[in-house]
């Protein structure tokens, strides 16, 4: 699943695993002016294995966090016109660097967003 632009996105992807929570392959590009940042981790691991989005994707809650085992996060915040904004924090404990950035979800593709990645993290619960 890619979230954003061109030049500034997020890109998650599942790693399949036999047993235990998902864990994910994570890829964040900024650019602007000729420069370029990026950032990716391909085992991130997520610290709870019950995470629900249904509050979230039913618009119950305009907040939602999954947080990673090496101190990284992805949150969501859907504001009055239905954009939806993810931050995140993508970093290793053994590479001891990190990289924080959002993009955002325009409202009119937000709902068709929200069920992708509830499906995302529900691909991997036994």
């Amino acid at each position: 699943m890619r979230i954003g632009s061109e030049n500034n996105f997020l890109m998650i992807e599942v790693v399949p695993v036999k047993d235990g929570c998902p864990v994910l392959q994570v890829e964040a590009v900024a650019s602007a002016s000729g420069r370029r940042f990026t950032a990716s981790h391909d085992r991130l691991l997520i610290s709870r294995c019950d995470l629900d989005f249904s509050d979230f994707d039913s618009l119950k809650s305009n907040q939602f966090e999954v947080a990673f085992t090496e101190g990284g996060w992805l949150r969501f915040q859907r504001d009055l016109h239905g954009n939806v904004t993810i931050k995140y924090r993508i970093g290793g404990w053994s590479a001891s660097a990190a990289m924080d950035g959002e993009v955002t979800v325009d409202g009119e593709f937000a709902n068709k967003f929200c069920r992708e990645f509830g499906a995302l993290l529900q691909s991997q619960k036994h």
